[in-house]
């Protein structure tokens, strides 16, 4: 176990210590990433948990590739899909159950230029210069009240109500807010802020599903844990609510 070898005792300590709520908390540059990457590797080859069973969150696509490469090197025939963000959990999660909400599985994932195109649409239908409102304000306004998540029972509804609601907004900004609505609903297309919502509500509305993942994720580790918004937390919190086992450094 050459990698348990490269660690010092505390590390050691945080990557064999395998059961329950644990939290690692350490300066920049003092090993924290490798303690969990071990702690990974320990639960897979020591323990015999499948990595379909465990969820290793990070931040960006490049410190999941690096978490990966490094795993690989010790696990290289095994799966490490479950070694990624939180939106790259939330998209697998979607493909599997947004049939929950009515959606397809082949939902569309839209990127800044997609949203930038769909507003472009929108303004151009109800005739708005930049003198009314830029694209980046009407991006922020949305992004403000997508927050937490209370819309999305609003989007998942008949597209024809969206498309009344913004008929029947009184202000510029909710007007176009529902025409995005609308045009998102129509194409099934979910922004970056839509997965992680879209997750969220229906681990809280749908037992059947929740209780499914709840079982199925065994071991949750976050890394950066600093840094997640009370969104992410809520998820790793619903996540980990059966086994207990959520592991953050």
């Amino acid at each position: 176990m050459e990698y348990l070898k490269a660690l010092n005792r505390s590390q050691l300590e945080a990557a064999t210590t395998t059961e329950g709520y644990i939290r690692v908390v350490a300066g920049a540059g003092s090993g924290k990433t490798k303690t969990l990457t071990a702690r990974y590797m320990y639960l897979v080859e020591m323990l015999g948990i499948s990595t379909a069973n465990i969820l290793c969150v990070t931040f960006t696509n490049k410190a999941a590739a690096e978490m990966k490469k490094r795993i690989r090197k010790q696990l290289p025939d095994q799966d490490l899909g479950r070694i990624t963000t939180f939106h790259g959990f939330c998209v697998g999660f979607l493909k599997e159950d947004c049939h929950v909400v009515r959606y397809p599985t082949n939902f569309i994932v839209l990127d800044e230029e997609d949203k930038e195109s769909i507003l472009r649409t929108v303004f151009e239908d109800l005739k708005i210069t930049a003198r009314d409102m830029t694209i980046k304000e009407a991006i922020d306004h949305i992004g403000w009240r997508k927050g937490g998540g209370g819309y999305v029972k609003t989007l998942i509804g008949d597209p024809e109500k969206l498309y009344n609601l913004s008929e029947e907004a009184t202000t510029l900004k909710d007007k176009v807010m529902y025409r995005y609505f609308y045009e998102q609903r129509k194409c099934y297309g979910l922004d970056f802020d839509d997965l992680v919502y879209f997750t969220l509500y229906i681990l809280e509305h749908d037992s059947a599903t929740r209780e499914k993942w709840q079982q199925r994720l065994e071991y949750i580790m976050v890394d950066e844990f600093q840094d997640i918004d009370k969104d992410q937390y809520a998820l790793a919190d619903i996540l980990s609510g059966y086994h207990k086992n959520l592991f953050v450094v």
